[in-house]
């Protein structure tokens, strides 16, 4: 299954929820802002919005500092 992450396309074995594609690419999903096809996603929202082909994800992570 391919999809494209801010405008990379990544390749996985099958179709993975939002929270697994996060968990994969070792990010830390308390930081993270996701836009799925252009929709927003609120964090619990994460384990149920499937990622399938051709789908698109923006994912921000945010970072604290000064």
């Amino acid at each position: 299954m391919k999809c494209v992450i801010n405008g990379d396309t990544f390749t996985f074995d099958n179709e993975l929820s939002v929270h697994d594609v996060i968990q994969q690419l070792e990010l830390d999903e308390k930081r993270v802002i996701v836009e799925h096809n252009e929709d927003l996603l609120k964090r619990d929202q994460y384990e149920q919005a499937i990622v399938k082909e051709a789908d698109k994800l923006e994912l921000l992570e945010v970072v604290g500092g000064g």
